[in-house]
C-alpha cells in the first residue's frame, strides 16, 4: 500500500536549525555522512593580503549559507516537503532534507500510478544531489527542470521562486552543500496518468504591489515583505487558487485571495478537523484581513495565535515550532505591511477551520468569517 503526505506542508512543522542540521544522523542505509563542497571557514584578520582576501571570501561565503539556510529552513520551509516522514506522519529529523519517498499520491488505489516522491537536496553524491552542478540544482527550483532536463511536477513551486534574486538562488545551492549527506534512495516518479510539462512562471509583474505610496515610511518594509511573501516564500503559493490546467498554476487574478483546499485526510489530521481546510484570504477585503495590523500579523506568524487569540491550523508553518517561527522580526513585520496593504479581493465566503480545544474535542468546520475569524488555515 502506498503512503503519502500531499500539500505544501503538513502537520508537524517543527524544524532544526542550522546547528541542528549538522546534528543529524542516522543509522543503517541512510547513514549521514561529510557534506561534500562544504561551508567555507571563517574570515581570517591581519597578515598578507592574500590571507585578509581569503578571509574577506570566507566571511561572504559563509554569510551566504546563512542567508540560504534561513530562506530554506524559515522562509521556503522547503523541510515540510523535502524530509521524510514517520509512521504517524511525523518528520524524521535525523534525516532533514533527505526526501520523501512518498510525498503525493494522485492514484491511492493503484500501485504503479501516481506516486510523486520529493527529491533528497542532501549533498548524497549516490541518492541526493552531489552529482550536481550548481547551474542544475539552480534550474530545478528556479525553471522546474532536473539533471536530467526533464521536467519537474508542478506541486514544487518553482514557478513562484523563479523570481527571487541570483544572490539568493547562489545563497540556496550554497547552503544544501554544506549540510551532511543523507544516502536515501528516492524513487522515481510514478507516471500520473497525464504528460507532466514544465509550468510557466508567475509574471514579476504580475505579483501585486503595496497600497503604500513611495512616499509612505513603511513602503520600503512592504516592498521587502513583497519579495519575501511573493518570490522566496510559500505565501503567494498557498493563498491563492491553482488551476491545474493553465499555463502559469496560480489564478493571476487572485493572488493572496486565499480559498485553496487541504485535505484533511492528505495533512494526516484526525477527524475533529474539517474534511477540507482552506487558506485564508490575505488580502485586507472584508472577507479576508481588513483591519488587521502589521504588527498582528508579525505577531501572527511567529507564535501561530491570530488576533482572536485563536491557534491557526494545519497545513499553515507557524511559530512557534514552525518553519515561520525562525523569521526575524523585521522580515515577519515586512510581510505584514505588505499583506494588510495590499489592494483588497473579495473571494467570497471561505469556510474556517476551528482547531482541536484539546484530546478528542473541538470540532472543525465550515462558516463564514473567513480569515477576519481567524480560522481559516493560514489566516495571521
Amino acid at each position: 500500500m502506498k503512503r503519502s503526505f500531499f500539500g505544501p506542508t503538513t502537520l508537524l512543522f517543527c524544524l532544526l536549525s542550522a546547528a541542528g542540521f549538522a546534528a543529524c544522523a542516522s543509522d543503517g542505509d541512510d547513514t549521514a555522512s561529510p557534506a561534500t563542497g562544504g561551508s567555507a571557514g571563517s574570515g581570517g584578520s591581519g597578515g598578507s593580503n592574500a590571507a585578509g582576501a581569503a578571509g574577506e571570501a570566507g566571511a561572504t561565503s559563509s554569510a551566504s549559507v546563512a542567508r540560504g539556510a534561513y530562506i530554506v529552513q524559515h522562509v521556503a520551509a522547503c523541510g515540510d516537503c523535502h524530509t521524510p516522514r514517520n509512521a504517524d506522519g511525523s518528520p524524521d529529523l535525523t534525516r532533514m532534507l533527505a526526501g520523501n519517498e512518498a510525498f503525493a499520491d494522485l492514484d491511492p488505489t493503484s500501485t504503479t500510478k501516481g506516486l510523486v516522491p520529493t527529491p533528497n537536496l542532501t549533498p548524497d553524491p549516490d541518492t541526493g544531489l552531489g552529482g550536481w552542478t550548481d547551474e542544475q540544482i539552480k534550474n530545478a527550483f528556479l525553471n522546474g527542470i532536473d539533471a536530467d532536463g526533464k521536467p519537474l511536477f508542478s506541486i514544487m513551486p518553482y514557478y513562484v521562486l523563479h523570481n527571487m534574486s541570483d544572490d539568493d538562488a547562489n545563497s540556496i545551492v550554497m547552503y544544501l552543500r554544506s549540510i551532511p549527506a543523507v544516502k536515501h534512495t528516492i524513487p522515481e516518479r510514478q507516471d500520473l496518468g497525464f504528460p507532466v510539462t514544465t509550468a510557466k512562471p508567475v509574471p514579476a509583474a504580475s505579483i501585486p504591489d503595496t497600497t503604500l505610496p513611495p512616499s509612505d515610511p513603511n513602503y520600503a518594509k512592504a516592498e521587502a515583505g513583497r519579495y519575501l511573501a511573493g518570490s522566496i516564500g510559500i505565501c503567494m503559493e498557498c493563498h491563492t487558487e491553482h488551476d491545474a490546467m493553465a499555463a502559469v498554476p496560480l489564478k493571476l487574478d487572485k493572488l493572496f485571495a486565499g480559498n485553496e483546499a487541504f485535505s484533511r485526510d492528505s495533512l494526516g489530521l484526525p477527524p475533529v478537523f474539517p474534511a477540507n481546510i482552506y487558506s485564508a484570504n490575505v488580502t485586507p477585503a472584508a472577507n479576508g484581513i481588513k483591519g488587521w495590523t502589521a504588527k498582528q500579523v508579525s505577531t501572527t506568524l511567529l507564535t501561530g495565535v491570530n488576533n482572536a487569540g485563536i491557534p491557526l491550523c494545519p497545513p499553515m508553518p507557524v511559530g512557534p515550532n514552525g518553519a515561520f517561527g525562525g523569521l526575524t522580526a523585521d522580515d515577519a513585520l515586512a510581510i505584514g505591511y505588505y499583506i494588510t496593504t495590499l489592494p483588497p479581493i473579495d473571494n467570497g465566503v471561505i469556510p474556517w477551520c476551528s482547531p482541536p480545544s484539546g484530546p478528542g474535542g473541538g470540532e472543525g468546520g465550515a462558516g463564514a468569517g473567513g480569515a477576519s475569524a481567524g480560522g481559516a488555515a493560514g489566516a495571521p
